[in-house]
């Protein structure tokens, strides 16, 4: 596999007697679904594609849909490879030479691509597989191909561990030549689920479960809690920065952020909840807060970046204590089983990490959480005390943006 920043449109401008000319578009689990679920899967995916192409304003002829893959004509296939990376449910992208299906061409153009990007002294192998009625199989193109490389270029073949490939995937009467694939995010189409509340923060966990259930292919809402009122820039500009950043993966569908103020909210609790549970009763707020927010966005679920173990608050006692405060939409945690080194991977991946740090502190309580058995009756008696008024009234005070319209 490749880096995207490896791939330039530049690199083809030499003396070719080859094009490349399209994009091949590979999708993993949606293959295996229905014929009536993978055609509509398929046709959604391609729709975000359009939009992405045009948003990135990288022009293309058309996309044509085949049985297990997709390809876009265009005169810019590098960087419409790069965007297609990052669509939801594309496994990995391929810029691709277009012959036909002639195996004396598919070998002749084969050779010239291996001439001119195949690095001397390092091994190579070639992969071929057919789909269609061919006078010759695909071990045949792989033996002829790889014997002119190995003779003309006098390099070594190595079938288990090569060091450069040449791939040729022949269906019905063209040919697609490629040496390059990018991986893709893969997951599911955006819009194949329905709405999910996403808690946000100014650090990573939460941002990176978020795009986790995006993979899946879940139309998020984002919700931050902010610990001023009103709603100051400090305090706002982290959150929009990050759900920002994640939007971008999201295609023909408005994108919203609810930035909801705390404060007053936590004032009540540091009135009424003892300080050893005073986190856990923060934290149930939260979950309620949302709560409101999916009944008015119609949202399935709520989704959390708790790990378990990861703080005290995190305990698998304290996250039942807290989620018990929502019974009737179940509460997500994508990363329940991670651990920060995986999250500061996907954190970088997604392109959030220089983020971290910027907003306040998402809790103003200032204790930490001490309570590793929470007393479910007393959470309960606490609720009673604080008056619900606030959070319907946290919510409309909520300031909402649109970062990012479906027709956009």
């Amino acid at each position: 596999m490749v880096n995207c920043a490896d791939l330039q449109d530049t690199h083809v401008e030499t003396k070719m007697t080859y094009t490349y000319s399209a994009v091949l578009l590979r999708y993993g689990e949606i293959a295996i679904k229905s014929d009536q679920t993978r055609r509509s899967m398929v046709n959604l995916l391609i729709r975000h594609l359009k939009t992405a192409l045009k948003e990135k304003e990288v022009p293309y002829a058309r996309i044509i849909k085949e049985y297990g893959r997709v390809f876009i004509e265009t005169d810019a296939p590098f960087d419409a490879a790069k965007v297609a990376s990052r669509i939801f449910g594309i496994v990995s992208t391929s810029p691709v030479v277009v012959t036909s299906s002639d195996l004396e061409e598919i070998i002749n153009t084969g050779f010239e691509i291996a001439k001119d990007e195949f690095k001397p002294g390092l091994t190579f192998a070639v992969g071929a597989r057919r789909v269609g009625t061919h006078p010759y199989t695909s071990q045949q193109v792989r033996e002829g191909l790889g014997a002119k490389i190995f003779t003309e270029l006098q390099l070594k073949v190595d079938l288990t561990n090569p060091e450069q490939s040449i791939y040729v995937e022949v269906r019905n009467d063209k040919a697609y030549i490629l040496t390059k694939t990018i991986s893709g995010i893969g997951g599911m189409p955006t819009g194949t689920q329905g709405k999910a509340i996403c808690l946000i923060s100014a650090g990573l966990d939460s941002a990176v479960a978020a795009f986790k259930v995006m993979k899946r292919g879940v139309i998020p809402i984002f919700l931050y809690f902010c610990t001023t009122h009103p709603v100051e820039g400090r305090c706002r500009d982290p959150a929009i920065k990050q759900a920002t950043t994640l939007s971008e993966y999201i295609h023909n569908f408005d994108i919203k952020l609810y930035i909801i103020p705390h404060e007053r909210i936590l004032a009540e609790i540091m009135q009424h909840a003892p300080e050893d549970i005073m986190c856990i009763m923060c934290k149930r707020s939260m979950l309620r807060l949302a709560r409101e927010v999916a009944i008015r966005e119609g949202a399935d679920a709520i989704v959390t970046g708790d790990i378990i173990g990861e703080q005290p608050s995190q305990t698998t006692a304290n996250l039942m204590a807290v989620s018990s405060a929502v019974t009737d939409y179940p509460i997500f945690m994508p990363l329940a089983g991670e651990d920060n080194t995986e999250v500061a991977r996907l954190a970088k991946e997604i392109g959030i990490c220089q983020f971290v740090g910027e907003g306040l502190d998402s809790c103003a309580l200032g204790v930490g959480c001490r309570s590793f058995e929470p007393n479910l009756d007393l959470l309960k008696e606490i609720d009673i005390t604080i008056d619900h008024a606030l959070y319907e009234h946290a919510v409309e005070e909520a300031q909402i943006t649109i970062l990012k319209r479906k027709n956009q």
